[in-house]
């Protein structure tokens, strides 16, 4: 095993023994729905660390319930690049047979049917509530499982839609006589303008659920429409109630699937890393910045591999862009001193010393240890 396997896969290790799952909590005044919603945040480690830097968000409906297990999903997988750093937000459902379902049936009219109207709060009231309290990029994704789930698929099946992407757990395709299955037949014929991913999971569901599922893949299958990517998969060994928690790891990892630029031991300079990112660009119709995790991941991994000057360049641009990271600015230093260059490893971790000093960052210990380490090396025989 090679001396990134050994130090560095160990260090990111344990950046996740604590993966973020501190929320804070709003209240958004929908016109739309004529009610106050709740929500809850979970915001990147590295939010704090720059000024600007804009993420994106992922939407998490019946986020009671749904929203702890996929934000430690998603922070974990970022870490090492695996997807990007995300906004994580949480959606409380007041009446969700009402809120989810884009039909209204006979028997109870006035508490269905209100799919439409909760599309305007997303993409009207929330989104715009989102953008003006947090940083949030040009990229949106959703996801929702069950009723939730046959929500997250009529907003796939909207070409107008601001949402980038959907996920859909065990998603109810079979309310009213499949309407969304049947209406999926019209909606393929309409023009998308740009980039959409759909994932479809189903768990061992029965009957009436699967049928109506093998028929929305069927009709995927064999109707295409451009700018729609989709993905299905079965989870036999699931139930529907424990399937959320595989179903959307697995969904997460298909969304970005090539979304690491170096994924095994291979390395890359800087100007490489970002001509991959804009190569990716055109297959999801943004440009996403390299984030605090890809800049920590790709100049730690080229480092450790023996190209320290790679790595030195790469973690220098990192600390421009996120000038408050503590974790960058040690890195920094160790892939400076790997680069024979003590003295500005010195500097390095001195700076960050006094951001971890600052924050009582859980990395201080840590990071207190490796300027020790350096300062012992400078001292004189």
């Amino acid at each position: 095993m090679k001396l990134w396997s050994l130090l560095v896969v160990f260090a990111l290790l344990s950046v996740n023994v604590c993966a973020q799952t501190d929320f804070s909590q709003h209240s958004v005044s929908s016109k739309n729905l004529s009610q106050d919603i709740t929500i809850q945040v979970s915001l990147p480690e590295s939010y704090l660390d720059s000024d600007t830097f804009r993420y994106p968000v992922m939407i998490v409906l019946d986020g009671s319930t749904q929203l702890n297990h996929i934000a430690g999903n998603i922070h974990f997988l970022s870490t090492y690049a695996i997807v990007p750093e995300m906004i994580l937000v949480g959606v409380s459902a007041n009446n969700r047979a009402k809120n989810f379902t884009p039909t209204s049936v006979d028997d109870d009219k006035e508490n269905t049917g209100g799919a439409t109207q909760y599309k305007r709060f997303l993409e009207k009231e929330l989104l715009p509530f989102l953008r003006q309290h947090y940083r949030i990029a040009p990229y949106e994704i959703i996801t929702g499982h069950s009723l939730s789930g046959l929500f997250s698929c009529f907003i796939a099946l909207q070409p107008d839609t601001v949402f980038d992407g959907a996920i859909a757990i065990s998603p109810s395709l079979w309310w009213d006589n499949n309407w969304l299955v049947k209406e999926s037949k019209v909606v393929f014929k309409q023009t998308r303008s740009s980039p959409f991913r759909w994932y479809l999971s189903l768990a061992s569901e029965p009957d009436e659920m699967k049928t109506a599922f093998d028929q929305q893949v069927s009709l995927l299958d064999t109707q295409r429409q451009k700018n729609l990517f989709w993905h299905a998969d079965r989870f036999p060994q699931e139930t529907h109630d424990s399937t959320p928690a595989i179903g959307n790891l697995t969904a997460i990892r298909w969304l970005f699937h090539n979304w690491n630029a170096v994924p095994e031991m291979d390395v890359m300079p800087l100007k490489e890393i970002e001509a991959f990112y804009k190569t990716l660009a055109k297959q999801y119709g943004y440009q996403f910045p390299l984030s605090a995790d890809q800049y920590n991941v790709y100049g730690l991994k080229a480092a450790y591999e023996g190209k320290t000057s790679w790595g030195v360049e790469i973690l220098e641009e990192g600390v421009k862009q996120f000038p408050y990271s503590e974790v960058l600015w040690d890195s920094l230093a160790t892939a400076q001193s790997l680069d024979g260059n003590t003295e500005m490893a010195i500097k390095a971790s001195d700076k960050a010393v006094a951001l971890a000093s600052k924050k009582q960052s859980k990395w201080l210990n840590e990071i207190l240890a490796q300027s020790s380490r350096l300062k012992m090396i400078d001292e004189p025989n």
